[in-house]
């Protein structure tokens, strides 16, 4: 795993361990929850620019503090179940990639008309979570892993960067052009998603061979945020 400085809720330091080859995150103690929305933000950025086919996880994974088993864990954001696995003397939790988008609540699952939508236009997507193939005309879900189809929250990302904005504004930023390029931000975003009927995300499933979804968004997320 590589370090990566971040900062929390009150601007100071905090280093979270990345390892782009297991597409995963590891959280020391209760860094997870002190994540900033600048550094939430960062991270997705991260995410969007190094995120591919996740590794198939090990059956047994050690704690990198004290190399105990790790134990795979559930948890719940607002009405979002995520997963990971845990230090059983709570030296912190190894999170995928996509788990933490949905910690984050970044992703949502497909609704019926999207789905409907969706098999007229592709025969398979990859799963978000696992990278396994789904044949969409046969399964709304991962056989595998169980995940649903997903894409990134449109809504959830504008608020996120709104998040931001004011996060930034009561630290009282020094930078006083930062609350209209954050603002100027936040427009990208949801102009990315205005269409109801997700056109955005046809058009990437359209021309875009063996990826999944929520890849497909981020890329697209990325290229608006420069």
């Amino acid at each position: 795993m590589e370090p990566m400085p971040f900062r929390d809720h009150y601007g100071r330091d905090l280093i979270i361990d990345i390892c782009v080859v297991c597409q995963g995150l590891w959280f020391d103690g209760t860094e997870l929850l002190q994540l900033g929305p600048e550094s939430t933000l960062g991270l997705f950025r991260f995410i969007a620019e190094h995120g591919g086919n996740p590794r198939e996880m090990q059956a047994v994974m050690a704690c990198p503090r004290c190399r105990m088993r790790l134990v795979r864990g559930t948890d719940r954001a607002r009405d979002t179940i995520f997963h990971y696995a845990r230090c059983p003397r709570d030296h912190g939790r190894f999170v995928t990639f996509f788990q933490f988008l949905r910690a984050r609540q970044f992703v949502r699952a497909l609704s019926g008309p999207e789905i409907d939508e969706l098999r007229r236009r592709v025969r398979q997507v990859n799963c978000s979570n696992c990278g396994a193939p789904i044949e969409i005309n046969r399964a709304a879900a991962c056989k595998y892993c169980r995940t649903p189809l997903s894409m990134i929250d449109p809504d959830q990302m504008s608020k996120a960067v709104q998040a931001l904005d004011e996060a930034v504004l009561r630290r009282g930023a020094l930078d006083p052009t930062l609350p209209i390029r954050l603002a100027e931000a936040r427009l990208r975003v949801e102009r990315a998603f205005t269409s109801a009927d997700s056109r955005a995300v046809w058009d990437l499933a359209d021309n875009d061979r063996g990826d999944d979804l929520v890849r497909s968004s981020l890329r697209a997320l990325t290229k608006l945020f420069g």
